[in-house]
């Protein structure tokens, strides 16, 4: 848990706890419980970008990100002041509750560091994989790079995309052999980057276009929102890869994959759907190790690690089955929505 010398919002608990040194006043307490615009000012930051907001009833609040969640630090009155009236009779009211603006971003910096250096030491660890897999690594961007440079040359040719694809699908498959490797290190991931759900579940599709071929199934995205979301570039493109590998594995020959991005109110909902005749829990799904059919390839850890992402990203996961339709969601705090 998060220590801070200023009193701090939780999300998970909806509750505000006091700081180090100073603690949350009685005022903030009462209002949290009673006034839906507290509420509404804390759901509004997760839609914002970090930094200093004012408070409906006059308060600092200072947010910023740590291993992927948001931190709100707040009711306390920062200098400098926002100056507003409500600001200046809470001052009044609370004469010992004051800080300093830097002090509240040294806090938020000190965390930001602490991920850095837990991303490095990821990076770190991950240096110590066995040399014959960095060495399969190698051999499958050269096979990638000598397929992309023919078909410059050589113009259309179907052999080519096929091979093309399949070196891009091993290398998304190396990059979910890498997150099992080190699932904590891909937790605490830092979310610093911009994502565009809509382009990547494309480019997504694309890769996987031939491997449902391959079954007669038919991958379809439907049209959507380009939404954009905060996170790592590292970890987050493994979770429309699981989803639509899994999608293609589970699928009845013959079927559509549908896939839709889209926002809504202040979430980004991504959605994979596909018919199957198969048994699925739909809350067991996620556990590690879980397999449903000796039929099917897999070790079962695809839905679990698409799991730890979603929520090391402050997302949600689940999955729906209705008669042979399999619905899985999944929801993340939306950034912006791309026009």
């Amino acid at each position: 848990m998060i220590t801070s010398p200023f009193p701090w919002f939780d999300y998970e608990s909806g509750k505000l706890f006091d700081g180090s040194i100073i603690g949350s006043c009685s005022f903030c307490r009462n209002a949290l419980d009673k006034k839906a615009t507290c509420r509404a000012h804390y759901d509004r930051l997760k839609t914002e970008a970090p930094g200093f907001y004012q408070c409906p009833t006059g308060f600092t609040s200072r947010s910023f990100y740590w291993r992927g969640r948001l931190w709100v630090q707040t009711g306390v009155i920062a200098f400098p002041r926002f100056d507003g009236r409500e600001e200046r009779e809470m001052a009044k009211r609370f004469p010992n509750i004051r800080c300093a603006r830097v002090e509240m971003d040294a806090v938020a910096e000190f965390y930001s560091q602490l991920d850095a250096k837990e991303a490095d030491a990821v990076l770190e660890q991950a240096k110590l994989l066995p040399q014959a897999f960095h060495e399969l690594r190698k051999l499958n961007a050269a096979v990638l790079q000598t397929a992309e440079k023919e078909l410059r040359t050589a113009g259309e040719s179907r052999a080519l995309k096929n091979i093309m694809s399949a070196a891009e699908l091993m290398r998304n498959n190396f990059d979910i052999l890498e997150a099992l490797a080190s699932v904590e290190g891909m937790q605490a991931m830092p979310l610093d980057s911009t994502i565009n759900l809509f382009d990547l579940t494309y480019k997504t599709l694309c890769i996987y276009e031939q491997r449902a071929a391959g079954r007669r199934i038919e991958i379809v995205q439907l049209d959507g929102d380009r939404v954009i979301i905060r996170g790592s570039q590292k970890s987050f493109p493994v979770i429309p890869a699981v989803l639509i590998e899994n999608a293609i594995k589970f699928g009845l020959e013959g079927s559509r994959i549908e896939l839709r991005v889209r926002a809504v109110d202040h979430r980004a909902v991504l959605e994979v759907r596909n018919q199957t005749d198969g048994y699925i829990d739909c809350t067991r799904c996620f556990e590690r190790g879980t397999r449903f059919s000796s039929k099917v390839e897999g070790g079962g850890y695809g839905l679990f690690l698409a799991k730890q992402i979603v929520e090391a990203h402050g997302g949600t996961i689940w999955c729906r089955k209705e008669g042979k339709i399999v619905t899985m969601t999944v929801e993340l705090p939306l950034r912006d929505v791309k026009t």
